[in-house]
């Protein structure tokens, strides 16, 4: 089931989180994959401001119901799929996606080391993924401090866990990918975040 007050507390974040990597990874055209995407919002808002295709996939098809009467209210002119399925068995060819995004699912993937190995396999050469869970660093502070507070009762409310960043560390170091950076959001030292590359070869480069 979606935990929608959740999401409804958290909408604020989304655009600055994809104005963020808009900017960090010179976004405009090509393919977007949203992955675990709940009511739609990080694909939502990426369809707002750049030209991608936005791929919506989830093991949920009540998500991508939601997600799909979210982009038709919506009235953008992005092209759109919508794609129910698990990320530890992706059904896209390989070297599919300019960029793949994901908030937040990784900590209910059952294998998370087949999920990020999945991700990077429909990765294009020259491609970026970026995969885990915080608000971005372009948050004022003030609505930073309420809405950690918002995500800290969340948990507390609903006994979950999440995990620590070297615990996080940990998981994906397991999935042994070849190109990839920890990060968190900033100077705040908060969110936990993975950054998966696959580099082009040297005859795609000439």
């Amino acid at each position: 089931m979606l935990k929608s007050d959740n999401y409804s507390k958290l909408q604020p974040m989304y655009p600055l989180l994809i104005q963020q990597f808009v900017d960090d990874y010179n976004l405009s055209k090509g393919i977007a994959v949203d992955i675990g995407v709940g009511p739609g919002w990080l694909g939502l808002e990426m369809a707002k401001i750049t030209n991608m295709k936005i791929v919506f996939l989830d093991i949920s098809q009540e998500s991508l119901d939601l997600t799909k009467k979210n982009f038709q209210a919506m009235d953008v002119d992005n092209e759109v799929d919508f794609i129910n399925a698990d990320v530890q068995a992706i059904p896209m060819d390989d070297n599919f996606a300019d960029f793949i995004m994901s908030r937040g699912s990784i900590w209910f993937w059952t294998e998370p080391e087949k999920g990020l190995r999945e991700i990077h396999r429909i990765l294009k050469p020259g491609g970026v993924a970026v995969v885990g869970g915080g608000l971005g660093r372009y948050l004022p502070e003030t609505m930073r401090n309420r809405l950690q507070a918002a995500l800290k009762q969340g948990l507390k409310e609903r006994k979950e866990k999440r995990p620590s960043l070297e615990e996080f560390e940990a998981m994906v170091k397991k999935a042994e990918l070849p190109d990839y950076r920890i990060f968190t959001d900033g100077d705040t030292s908060s969110g936990k975040w993975v950054e998966i590359r696959k580099m082009k070869q040297s005859s795609e480069e000439e």
